[in-house]
């Protein structure tokens, strides 16, 4: 990232140059309007720290400067590194200038002491990662002031570089699916190739298995066919993330988020096909803004006013049948669990997780007290769990409540 020669222009007087040039005009008008001598001295001397400020000023760095972030993903608490390297490009030592950088709402400023002729140095900075999302990182910003900062000169780079926060991921015992879809070729976009099922005739490209080769095809199109295969009996888990505001604070949500993102990697180590589903979610604009995975589009993740339940019930009744379906959602109603309930017959099993707020009681989300003794092992006592044939429902104030339930769910055998 080079400076560019002409950068926006500014003010070059500070407010405090602004003040002394003030009081030093004020002590030049008394002084001599009134004919005391000593006022006259303040104004020369102010004048005099003005014209030397000035000169300080006009001493500018000749400098490339490129920022290199790493990592350029990082998790939710854990800081990435910043590298930005400075070059003196002109044949005389560079006299010393701050090196401004702005990361989201938080500004980095560095010093940088003399660079000797053509040298080349790097100074390294820690990213600040407090919370999740897409930081933006710039504009970056050389500057030099005087000593007694009467005087400013800034040149800037306004750049595009991105660091993304990923929420944080908990370990989870894969989830057991057990619904076999169709073997008569019906497949979706999360179906592997090359297993099981006959899909379709398409044109031969090199390095497909020659005895694919459709030969009847082939003699009546004049060109290489080939048979394509699916397997149709890879359950996809279906992962539906809720962002009604209305069911959540903003705690609770982003523990919700995390959630999210421990349910995906668990099925995704596995090696099975999952589907995650975001409420409110703009794909364009994901695409737009550089989300090219799963966490980077949880990263992305908000609560939306314009999500309702009808919204969410569509998002699942459109989702393909077959595997696993997991909601995460805040305070679940009881008629929302009934329709998620229905559900029953399209996947297997379906896992409900319900994240609280920190001071809303367990039992009155409808946690039943009996829970220990339906999983057998105790679950923990912070979170609840409800059994149907077919789906649970995993109420917990925590993404590591979450966890811990969840866990403790699938050591028992959802069902």
């Amino acid at each position: 990232m080079r400076i560019p020669a002409l950068g926006k222009r500014r003010p070059p007087v500070t407010g405090t140059g602004a003040g002394l040039a003030a009081l030093a005009a004020c002590c030049y008008a008394a002084g001599t309007a009134l004919g005391y001598a000593v006022f006259v001295a303040l104004a020369a001397g102010a004048a005099a720290m003005l014209a030397a400020g000035g000169c300080a000023v006009l001493i500018r760095p000749a400098v490339q400067l490129n920022r290199e972030v790493t990592p350029e993903r990082t998790t939710v608490g854990e800081p990435a590194l910043g590298r930005i390297r400075v070059r003196n490009t002109t044949r005389w030592p560079s006299v010393s200038f701050t090196a401004v950088d702005r990361v989201g709402p938080e500004t980095v400023t560095l010093e940088v002491a003399r660079i000797s002729a053509g040298g080349l140095r790097a100074i390294h900075y820690p990213l600040p990662a407090p919370k999740r999302g897409r930081i933006v990182l710039g504009p970056l910003t050389v500057a030099r002031r005087d000593p007694l900062g009467l005087f400013r000169w800034e040149r800037r780079l306004t750049t595009d570089d991105v660091l993304w926060v990923h929420p944080r991921v908990h370990p989870l015992r894969p989830l057991p699916v057990g619904v076999v879809l169709d073997y008569e070729g019906r497949s979706d976009l999360h179906a592997r190739l090359g297993t099981v099922t006959f899909s379709a005739l398409r044109e031969y490209v090199p390095g497909d298995d020659p005895r694919q080769i459709h030969w009847r095809s082939t003699a009546r199109l004049g060109t290489l066919v080939v048979r394509e295969h699916v397997d149709t009996t890879e359950p996809t888990t279906t992962v539906v993330l809720d962002t009604n505001s209305r069911v959540f604070d903003r705690d609770s949500f982003e523990e919700a988020v995390e959630v999210a993102a421990s349910v995906v990697r668990a099925v995704e180590d596995t090696g099975r096909p999952v589907a995650l589903h975001i409420l409110g979610e703009r794909p364009d604009e994901a695409r737009r803004s550089g989300a090219g995975s799963v966490l980077d589009r949880l990263a992305l993740a908000e609560c939306d006013s314009g999500s309702d339940v009808m919204r969410l019930l569509g998002v699942v009744d459109r989702s393909p049948a077959g595997g696993a379906l997991v909601v995460i959602t805040g305070q679940a109603e009881h008629a929302v669990l009934t329709l998620l309930a229905d559900q029953r017959r399209r996947f297997r099993p379906v896992v409900v997780i319900s994240l609280l707020d920190a001071v809303a009681p367990l039992d009155d989300a409808g946690r039943d007290s009996g829970a220990g003794r339906e999983t057998g092992a105790g679950l923990d006592s912070r979170a609840g769990l409800r059994r149907r044939p077919g789906m649970v429902v995993l109420t917990a104030r925590s993404a590591a409540e979450a966890a811990i339930g969840w866990n403790r769910m699938v050591g028992g055998a959802v069902q």
